[in-house]
């Protein structure tokens, strides 16, 4: 086989901690041999847990594209006018496999990490090795896996609650050279409710020790395998396991933001509300420097991108989320999110992934859709409360997708809301042009939905199917 060929693939590679592919393709028995060495420890193990975590800081993944491209073509963002060529083709829907294929790549190194770490970790044998220590790695690992799958399936596939049968992605369990083919939506969802069912067992609930340096959210505990769960159920409309995986973390002791540190928590470690997030170093092996998701939504930065007036005319008035923009004298009427404001510099910032306020607004939507146990209104407005508004009387579905949409922004949810709930994408007119052509509604079902599968996976595995037109 082409060794320059298989190199570009994120299915047909080993991941062995820092080495390149490339280097362990020219140099495989040496480095099996150093791999089984390395993950013979339990130090080693967990030096390799934490390297299964890196990827996703990737410019590609949490660290920018993945989120940034959600809230694009959901409508929550557009192309700013110091817009200087990216990610206009994401607001225009003009899918193309090369934008997206960074993400695949990350997505994959992080389930293999991941399930490297899983192989061994039942190969070790040390009597003074902590089984409980050993298990919050192998616990942190299915996460990781869990997450991947879950990212990638909505990234390149149709939406479970419509299409659960439709071509999915191809599950990785173990790191081996192989051709998979893609599994259905509804088996890939099988796998990521097994591995967080899993993880749930073998995590502890404080999660590992920091040392007080960085977030401790960072690392995923029994909270981050239930958090993650609630939304995978949300999205396979299994509304009472959603339902009841969210209020375990809503009373698990996290602290809602309010009027008094809202605006002053984002771009913090250890933050009340967040359950997991994406932690941002500068160094990291995945850095992303200048492409950092901070620097895109900075008009004094990058700036390319910046909020849709849709979006904006959600808030009412003295919602504090309102506040949480910023603007530019040169540029009046344009607001720029302020939710990555950076730590050591504006390059610098943590994703979140999971927090509070979703919980609730999962439990919230379950009971609207027939989750008993739980009162949806009261839900709704403990959210409102906090973020500086009156209690609503009612509240319908609709109010629960306004309601995400205000508080979720620019975190990587609107794409998939609107396509597991079958909305499609309804866009205001008077939004900025950013190409000859009209703005476009995106309608629902629509193959768009799915993005193509990167067409260098296809090109070296001959078992990969091509979503439907592309």
């Amino acid at each position: 086989m082409n060794k320059k060929i298989l190199k570009y693939t994120g299915l047909i590679l080993f991941v062995v901690l820092t080495f390149s592919c490339e280097e362990f393709l020219d140099k495989s028995p040496a480095l099996e041999s150093t791999n089984e060495l390395a993950l013979s420890t339990f130090e080693g193990l967990e030096a390799a847990t934490n390297g299964a975590y890196s990827p996703l800081y990737s410019s590609s993944y949490y660290g920018r594209d993945f989120l940034v491209t959600c809230d694009l073509k959901g409508g929550n963002c557009k192309a700013s006018p110091i817009n200087t060529g990216r990610f206009r083709y994401d607001f225009t829907w003009t899918n193309n496999d090369s934008y997206t294929s960074f993400m695949w790549q990350r997505a994959y190194q992080t389930i293999t990490r991941a399930s490297n770490v899983l192989e061994y970790a039942e190969l070790l044998e040390d009597p003074d090795v902590n089984e409980l220590d050993l298990d919050q790695l192998k616990g942190e690992c299915l996460f990781l896996r869990a997450l991947a799958h879950f990212d990638l399936v909505r990234m390149y596939a149709q939406p479970y609650s419509s299409s659960p049968q439709s071509l999915g992605v191809p599950i990785i369990t173990k790191t081996e050279l192989k051709y998979p083919s893609r599994s259905t939506v509804a088996e890939v969802y099988e796998q990521i409710v097994s591995d967080l069912e899993d993880a749930i067992g073998l995590l502890s609930a404080q999660g590992r020790n920091t040392g007080g340096k960085g977030s401790a959210a960072g690392f995923a505990n029994k909270n981050s395998a239930r958090a993650l769960l609630a939304k995978v159920f949300l999205y396979m409309e299994k509304w009472q396991d959603a339902a009841d995986f969210a209020a375990d973390v809503i009373q698990a002791g996290y602290v809602l933001y309010d009027t008094s540190n809202y605006l002053t928590s984002w771009g913090l470690n250890n933050q009340t509300e967040v359950i997991f997030e994406v932690v941002g170093k500068d160094g990291q092996e995945f850095f992303p420097q200048f492409d950092d998701i901070g620097n895109i939504y900075d008009p004094n930065g990058y700036g390319d991108v910046c909020t849709t007036d849709d979006l904006m005319n959600l808030f009412e008035v003295g919602d504090i989320r309102s506040e949480l923009f910023k603007t530019h004298a040169d540029y009046p009427g344009y607001n720029w999110t302020n939710k990555y404001p950076g730590k050591s510099h504006t390059r610098e910032n943590n994703s979140p992934v999971l927090r509070l306020s979703e919980m609730y607004l999962i439990r919230a939507e379950a009971a609207l859709n027939g989750a008993t146990g739980y009162d949806a209104l009261s839900d709704y407005n403990i959210l409102r409360i906090n973020r500086g508004l009156a209690n609503a009387t009612t509240v319908n579905l609709q109010d629960i997708y306004d309601e995400r949409r205000r508080e979720l922004c620019f975190e990587g949810n609107q794409l998939w809301d609107l396509s597991r709930t079958g909305r499609g994408l309804d866009r205001d007119e008077s939004e900025i042009k950013i190409t000859e052509t009209d703005n476009i509604d995106i309608p629902f079902p629509d193959y768009r939905w799915a993005m193509p599968i990167p067409a260098q996976e296809i090109f070296v595995n001959v078992n990969l199917k091509q979503n439907p037109n592309y």
